[in-house]
């Protein structure tokens, strides 16, 4: 009592007190003291440390853990300077206690964040050279608009960067968070600060990062302060600008970035491709051009990505009249594999967002893949590793005459074993290829991650390596394409499915080198073109049969590109979803989702002139890439058309599944075009909502028009942009016609071959036993389901629980045998019902019978496991906090607020007619979602039947009305 007195009193006498006193003191006094000091219980006596400074530190630990951190602080304030407690360890002890607050759902947010943010304070004052401690509250400064605590806390991270020694270096790669802290600093507009930080780090990066990285420095100097550049003369050279590290540096700079920063750095490749220095060297001016598409991809820049394009066009032709004719030879290899590169992965890819001319983008296409294959050739044959030549030593090997123990082997190769889009779209059918029935081995070859323990903390990535009777063949970030060829040949695969399309520069030339005697196109994007590519899987909706005169490679029509069965979902609080966004309860909501990519002035303007026409209409405009520009060319025609107060922008969610949930609230995904979508297609179909679509000639401008067609849902399906507008229109203002596009997406739950990736994989297997025996890879073909449709599932009934009138399309089901009732059970015991048996469930004023820490939880499980798939719950129950407002009503009277009481609690009739809980959206809403449930929204009225949930009281509805869809 009394040292906390004295601490009141003069912080500075205590210090010195407090010295004076812990060298008199033994430990088990000097425990005593502590406890009493802190107001610590003393439970834990027994396992309390016996040495002094241990017992400081463990006092210090529960003190901190329990908010006294003033006192904390200046209890250890003097013994670490008097060196009777270690600096070390106290400021291990702030930061460990730091990061575990930080990553604990325990506490409020806001109050964890400050407490956080002050231990954090703490351990700065007591060293500030932790570099790793800075950087965290640099960035909390950030995050908190705080100018001064930037300045303070930037200046001191570059001071911490430039004090390393000389033989300390940093690898930029393994620094996230650096990465991030400049990202932000260049974002918020601290450019000199980003420019101290950077120039610091620059100086201490690997060897061979340095001059990539000045590189990007000088450029992104250029553009805001030319003076800055001056910094970076003579660190870099321009090879650099085509070099991998400038490019993993930007990706890892401006990827996430709220910036124009990849506007900046392809306007200076232009500039840099057409400076005096280059003129005379082919290659790099090329390459220069080159990259600079890549960036300006990512910018949303039609209109430069077009010019550049013709640029590179017009260039090629000065060297090469006649692309077609082109003959590769040991003098012009490098030449030409540059141009096959540029035109395939750059001047291809970058077409398909800016046109639908599928017969031009196709032409170039398969001649870079000639010339790409052609080189690949050459240098195959220098190193002994031709297929051709392989082939003739090993064919054996791989025929079944007479092996009939030799299993079919076929691999499927990519970097999308992961959290990828192909990945979620493909995980599903690769898990249902059948492993024991057929006479067939399945490898999976991974090309990506830097070592397998990285990988492995990706869901997605471990549910590829959990699927049965499996061959993994793990490859790291840094494998050479001829490894991962040879170890195909090695395995004696015998049909490779590629994956990555143009994505993959590595799986390309595997492809070229050839991996396997049959090799296969599938999903990543449009076929590549490479000559070693004998077919494509498509369907009949995304390649049409006039296609095929486009494509060397063979066109394999399965009944869809794609299927899934289930996506993981965290779903979206509808109300604080809406309120953030300043959305109404009768507006009709759009979203546009997708990259920068393929953000074009015509699909853009068609976005907006479909809002102007619908007067309740919100758009909703989300995507990555350079999101700056996307807003600003969304808001300069939205200001045009008098429309920007309708306009939401949405940033990124934080996690795929959050932005699933999200698809939920809308009403309409607009679509893009001529680029289409395929996920952001796939998973707002999944969440229930349509999505419209404008139909191409090209593979990706019919993506969204297949899986449209694979549901029947041809009412969001159109051919010219004025039917796009129009139709967009029509639905909107049309909630019937609307209403009807989604039910159309139910029913197809049942039946379409989209949600049935087991029929898919059944059409796969199919055709890959029949091209082995087109092949004479095998004598016969096995007899194979070949995916055909399935029976059409009986009518699933429709469940009343606790319903008092008879319906023709609906079954009642209630405890008490009565007149009318169809089945009598307890609706927290469904057994009676199979598993996805019921189409829907409807139960008013129901769940308030059940107590909520017992039955509640169960009862929702249950109705969500008789639920199929799509199938609806439609909830009514007494809203508790109305009711609340109400009862408090001024003016009203005894009776009426009994009455309210009675709502509340139950009219206790029968021992069945009593309310265990009180419920409200916040808290039904968090129920639904432990249950399994995946679109929960609110709605104002089912108009159904004659019930509680439409019942009005002072004019108020007193019914919380949801439907949950699992």
């Amino acid at each position: 009592m009394e040292a906390k007195q004295l601490f009141q009193q003069s912080p500075d006498a205590f210090a010195e007190w407090l010295v004076a006193f812990y060298r008199e003191q033994d430990a088990k006094d000097w425990r005593e003291f502590l406890w009493g000091f802190f107001d610590l219980s003393s439970a834990n006596d027994l396992a309390s440390p016996s040495e002094p400074e241990a017992i400081t530190l463990s006092a210090l630990e529960q003190a901190l853990a329990a908010g006294q951190l003033s006192l904390a602080y200046q209890l250890y304030t003097p013994l670490v300077r008097t060196g009777i407690l270690s600096q070390e360890k106290v400021l291990d002890l702030l930061l460990s206690l730091a990061s575990r607050l930080e990553n604990s759902p325990a506490q409020e947010p806001q109050q964890r964040l400050q407490v956080c943010l002050k231990l954090r304070e703490m351990a700065f004052e007591l060293d500030p050279s932790r570099r790793d401690n800075t950087q965290v509250l640099l960035m909390r400064a950030l995050q908190a608009q705080d100018e001064l605590a930037v300045g303070f806390y930037g200046q001191a991270l570059a001071e911490q960067l430039a004090s390393l020694g000389e033989e300390q270096t940093l690898d930029i790669t393994q620094e996230p968070l650096l990465t991030q802290l400049l990202t932000r600093l260049w974002d918020d507009g601290y450019l000199d600060l980003f420019f101290e930080v950077a120039t610091a780090l620059q100086a201490r990066l690997l060897e061979d990062q340095k001059s990539g990285f000045a590189a990007l420095l000088a450029q992104l100097a250029n553009a805001v302060d030319p003076e800055q550049a001056n910094r970076y003369k003579g660190l870099w050279i321009i090879e650099d600008l085509i070099g991998d590290f400038f490019q993993k540096a930007a990706c890892a700079l401006f990827q996430n970035s709220t910036s124009d920063g990849y506007s900046i750095l392809g306007e200076a490749l232009i500039t840099a491709a057409e400076s005096s220095q280059v003129q005379e060297n082919f290659t790099l001016r090329l390459s220069l051009l080159s990259e600079s598409l890549e960036k300006l991809i990512h910018a949303a820049q039609p209109e430069r990505i077009n010019l550049v394009i013709q640029k590179i066009i017009d260039l090629i032709l000065s060297r090469e009249a006649d692309l077609g004719s082109l003959r590769i030879n040991d003098e012009n290899l490098l030449e030409s594999l540059t141009i096959a590169k540029v035109i395939l992965f750059r001047v291809c890819f970058c077409w398909s967002y800016l046109t639908d001319d599928r017969s031009l983008i196709r032409r170039y296409q398969q001649i870079g893949g000639r010339i790409f294959n052609d080189c690949l050739s050459l240098m195959a044959s220098q190193r002994d590793f031709l297929w051709s030549e392989y082939w003739q030593r090993n064919q054996q090997d791989y025929c079944r005459s007479g092996r009939a123990e030799r299993k079919l082997r076929v691999g499927f190769l990519g970097n999308c074993f992961q959290r990828h889009s192909v990945g979620f779209l493909s995980e599903a059918t690769l898990r249902n290829l059948s492993r024991d029935l057929l006479d067939v081995v399945y490898y999976y070859y991974y090309q990506g991650w830097k070592n397998e323990d990285m990988a492995s903390h990706d869901n997605m990535y471990q549910k590829f390596r959990s699927h049965e009777n499996l061959h993994f063949r793990f490859f790291p970030g840094e494998t050479k394409p001829p490894q991962v060829a040879a170890q195909a040949r090695e395995d004696r695969i015998d049909i490779m499915v590629f994956m990555d399309s143009l994505t993959s520069h590595d799986a390309s030339i595997v492809a070229a080198l050839r991996a396997a005697p049959i090799q296969i196109g599938w999903l990543g994007g449009d076929a590549v073109g490479l000559l070693e590519f004998d077919y494509f899987f498509a369907d009949p909706y995304i390649l049409p049969e006039d296609a095929q005169a486009d494509y060397h490679e063979k066109i394999i029509r399965l009944p869809s590109y794609c299927a899934v069965e289930y996506l993981d979902i965290t779903p979206a609080d509808e109300v604080n979803f809406k309120n953030k966004l300043r959305i109404g309860p009768q507006d009709i909501v759009f979203l546009t989702a997708a990259s920068a990519y393929k953000r074009t002035p015509e699909c853009i303007d068609a976005h907006l002139q479909i809002l102007k026409a619908v007067p309740k209409g919100i758009l909703i405009v989300k995507g990555s890439g350079e999101i700056a520009t996307v807003i600003r060319r969304y808001q300069e025609r939205a200001k045009e058309l008098d429309v920007l107060d309708r306009v939401r922008f949405l940033s990124q969610a934080s996690s795929v599944e959050e932005h699933r949930g999200q698809l939920a609230l809308v009403d309409l995904v607009l679509d893009t075009f001529p680029y289409t979508g395929a996920t952001h297609t796939m998973e707002a179909l999944y969440m229930g909502v349509p999505v419209l679509t404008l139909v191409g000639r090209h593979y990706y401008g019919r993506m969204s028009y297949s899986l449209l067609r694979n549901i029947g849902l041809d009412d969001c399906i159109t051919w010219s942009v004025e039917e796009f507008i129009e139709r967009g229109i029509q639905l909107a203002n049309n909630p019937e016609r609307l209403a009807k596009a989604k039910q159309t997406i139910r029913e197809s739950y049942s039946k379409s071959i989209i949600w049935d990736p087991k029929r898919l994989a059944m059409a796969i297997e199919k055709t890959y036993f029949d091209l082995a025996h087109k092949h004479q890879i095998i004598d016969q073909v096995p007899p194979l389901d070949g995916g055909e449709p399935r029976l059409q599932v009986s009518q699933r009934i429709r469940l009343h629980i606790g319903g008092k009138d008879p319906h023709p399309d609906w079954k009642i089901l209630d405890i008490q045998p009565r007149e009318y009732v169809d089945y009598v059970g307890n609706a927290m015991d469904l057994s009676q019902f199979e598993d996805n048996s019921v189409e829907a469930i409807y139960a008013s004023h129901v769940l308030e019978h059940f107590d909520y820490v017992r039955e509640l939880p169960v009862v929702l499980k249950e109705w969500h496991r008789v639920l199929h798939f799509g199938g609806q719950l439609m909830i009514s129950v007494p809203d508790l906090p109305t009711l609340c407002h109400l009862y408090i009503e001024e003016g009203a009277s005894a009776e009426q607020r009994f009455s309210i009481m009675r709502m509340m609690f139950g009219g206790q009739t029968d021992e069945y007619d009593y309310h265990k809980v009180g419920l409200s959206w916040e808290y039904l809403f968090m129920l639904l979602t432990q249950a399994g449930f995946r679109i929960i929204r609110k709605v104002d009225r089912f108009g159904l039947f004659n019930d509680c949930s439409e019942m009005v009281v002072f004019g108020k509805p007193v019914s919380l009305n949801i439907i949950a869809t699992k």
